[in-house]
């Protein structure tokens, strides 16, 4: 076999030693520090610290993340190296930066750091740092991840399938990860250029779908329904799953879209919330959740208003004319018509009256999802 043929032998078996779980749990923990205005910092040396400054700007242009790395300013790096020492440039850049619970740090690295072989000393000291002030911290690293590894909330490492060639194919993938990464619909927000200009009338509809009530079981009491408090107490509906995959099989974008007033009010844990949304991702086939925890009806994202359908459509390139809002109160059903969906109620019997006419009733969501695919298959063509 050629040198060639073995080296991309070799990177078919790296790809196949990835678990994609880790990947998403890793996706899932930027969304939420991108959610609560967090900042993502990129640490990497050498061939990682070119892959760090490339990432910024993926990270930046194409979702909408505050995202820097330190070895963007070389004056400073230098200074600092000059001046305090190689292994504390990171951790003392971090303190500049005010590095806080709210932020994250992505790791890019070969070994992982390693303070007993003098390993990347400046990222094992960013590390301690970033855990003594509660940052997330992810990892893209090869061979068995090294300190990134026990430190990191969620760690990405490149399987080792040939020790000759650890630093290649770690670095390499590490691109690898981090496009999959931007690219993925939970963090994607811009569409990149050449995909964008290649489209020609491309836009996919989607189907808006309410939480409680239409997903899960809401909680009524007196005639009024709640959200669930906690994950223990969501119990997704009958036929759910099959509605979703019946959907997604006919083209749709799937997007739940979710008032949670709760949360402002103090009543319910944001946290809990997070918990919540991230079992429903984990079992339904969703492309994105959006939620509003303002309880002022002013709010342009609080249902009725339309604007967490009309923040994901812009993000996913959704025709909201060809899409679909499925709810079980008035407001889905007039949040559906002012953002120039098609809308279908279900009705639960709730204690409350409807102010605008839906477009369609369904008794479930899989009978609304038969209704869709039955009226996208005569909707005329634009």
């Amino acid at each position: 076999m050629s040198f060639a043929a073995n080296y991309l032998e070799e990177v078919k078996q790296v790809v196949a030693g990835f678990d994609p779980k880790v990947i998403e749990d890793a996706v899932a923990l930027l969304d939420k520090v991108r959610s609560r205005g967090g900042r993502l910092f990129i640490l990497g040396v050498g061939g990682s610290a070119a892959n760090a400054s490339h990432a910024v700007n993926d990270f930046r242009k194409i979702c909408g993340f505050e995202c820097y790395t330190p070895t963007d300013n070389v004056s400073e790096l230098t200074a600092r190296t000059n001046d305090e020492g190689w292994q504390t440039i990171f951790v003392e850049w971090l303190i500049g930066s005010r590095l806080s619970n709210n932020d994250a740090i992505l790791v890019f690295s070969v070994g992982g750091g390693d303070t007993k072989r003098n390993v990347s000393p400046n990222l094992v000291a960013a590390l301690d740092f970033a855990k003594e002030v509660g940052a997330a911290i992810v990892g893209i690293v090869g061979r068995d991840g090294g300190y990134t590894a026990r430190q990191a909330d969620v760690c990405i490492i490149v399987p080792t399938v040939n020790n000759d060639r650890v630093t290649p194919h770690s670095e390499a993938f590490q691109a690898v990860i981090w496009h999959l990464i931007v690219s993925h619909p939970k963090l994607k927000r811009v569409a990149t250029k050449w995909e964008s200009a290649m489209k020609t009338n491309s836009r996919r509809p989607a189907v808006f779908l309410d939480r409680d009530g239409v997903i899960n079981r809401a909680i009524v009491r007196n005639g009024q329904p709640f959200s669930p408090a906690s994950v223990g107490e969501v119990a997704l509906l009958p036929d759910v799953n099959e509605a979703c995959e019946l959907l997604k099989k006919n083209g749709f974008h799937l997007v739940v879209v979710t008032n949670q007033p709760e949360v402002a009010r103090g009543t319910v844990d944001q946290k809990n919330v997070e918990k919540i949304h991230q079992r429903i991702s984990e079992s339904l086939p969703i492309d994105r959740i959006e939620v509003c925890y303002d309880c002022d009806d002013s709010s342009e994202f609080r249902k009725p208003n339309p604007g967490m359908l009309k923040r994901a459509a812009r993000e996913l390139d959704v025709d909201l004319e060809c899409s679909f809002m499925v709810g079980d109160r008035w407001r889905d059903v007039d949040c559906g018509h002012a953002a120039g969906c098609q809308t279908i109620f279900i009705d639960h019997g709730y204690a409350e009256h409807l102010r605008k006419t839906p477009h369609h009733r369904a008794k479930n969501l899989l009978e609304a999802a038969r209704l869709i695919v039955d009226l996208a298959a005569v909707k005329p063509k634009k």
